[in-house]
């Protein structure tokens, strides 16, 4: 009963909206509950970013196997990389886009899981900036994603990946089942044999906070199969914005761009890469991980991954996960 009264004020929450991140709630989606349960032994409440790249068929195995379409999340218009009309609750900022909504609706425990789009780090970013788990591949949906190629606001040609975002890596992944047909088991002393570890330096040629140009010859000079990159990034979005609409004026608002702590995880769907990234104790800081769009490569990064997480703020759980005191 009391696992039930949460789920049912998750929905209350978002009924009541407060932060204005929702476009959409299933209230219905609670009949689902118990079955899942008794099904899977979980059942995620999840946030759909609402934009037709992430494809009906997506949205009914995610209920399938375990997450349920619970709200239909609000995204910074255009796909921008700032959203305009939402707030980071840590900064009192603008909130990072394009998948604003779907990152708060995580954060604000309304709901457990986010899928996201991403062309140049619109799931890895809000996640970032908000001390979630973020994932994204080119090969979830890509015969339907590829239909949605467009140039971004700085003139690169892509086509966007989805993504999810959790509160933890467990739930993270447990979503890959109905992403990419993964399922993570417990790892074996052997897991890591055969894998090359390279950490990208942070300083340096080329700037990975510069034009995204050169960054994108950069990484894929510099990954391959059996590569897995570790780059450690941010902080994102707290000591300037990171946005090529404001940053492409000058060279004083490129320069306050590249404050803005978005590094690799700009280009990673621009070189048809997959990501995951890990928060770290500084605020808006992460662990980017970076490898080939293999299955094999996905699984050991996440193996690796277990070893690098960090506990969450009991602060932030105790005041933004606290549901009565909205009511």
């Amino acid at each position: 009963m009391e696992k039930i009264e949460i789920y049912a004020k998750k929905t209350f929450l978002a009924l009541k909206n407060p932060y204005g991140t929702v476009n959409k709630v299933d209230p219905r989606i609670i009949d689902l509950v118990a079955p899942t349960l008794e099904e899977h032994g979980f059942a995620w409440y999840t946030g759909i970013k609402d934009t037709p790249v992430i494809p009906v068929k997506l949205k009914e195995r995610l209920r399938e196997r375990g997450f349920l379409p619970h709200t239909a999340d609000k995204m910074a218009l255009g796909g921008r990389a700032v959203d305009l009309q939402l707030i980071n609750p840590i900064t009192g900022k603008w909130m990072t886009g394009s998948s604003s909504g779907t990152a708060l609706n995580v954060f604000y425990g309304i709901n457990d899981a986010g899928i996201g789009t991403d062309g140049g780090g619109s799931v890895l970013a809000p996640a970032a900036a908000l001390h979630l788990y973020g994932f994204l591949s080119p090969l979830i949906e890509q015969d339907h994603t590829k239909q949605f190629s467009r140039p971004s606001t700085d003139g690169i040609l892509f086509t966007p990946s989805i993504g999810a975002i959790t509160r933890d890596l467990k739930t993270l992944e447990q979503v890959l089942n109905p992403l990419l047909e993964i399922k993570m088991k417990e790892e074996s002393p052997e897991w890591d044999t055969g894998w090359e570890w390279r950490e990208v330096p942070r300083e340096g040629r080329p700037d990975i906070y510069g034009n995204r140009e050169p960054l994108i010859d950069y990484l894929n000079k510099i990954s391959g199969p059996g590569t897995i990159l570790i780059s450690r990034e941010g902080p994102v979005d707290v000591n300037a914005m990171g946005d090529s609409i404001y940053g492409h004026f000058d060279k004083e608002t490129e320069r306050c761009q590249a404050q803005s702590g978005k590094g690799l995880m700009r280009v990673v769907t621009m070189c048809g890469k997959s990501a995951l990234t890990i928060p770290a104790k500084e605020l808006g800081c992460c662990t980017v991980f970076i490898c080939e769009s293999k299955k094999e490569d996905i699984k050991a990064m996440f193996q690796k991954a277990r070893s690098m997480t960090c506990r969450r703020s009991r602060l932030i759980e105790r005041y933004f996960m606290n549901y009565d005191m909205y009511f």
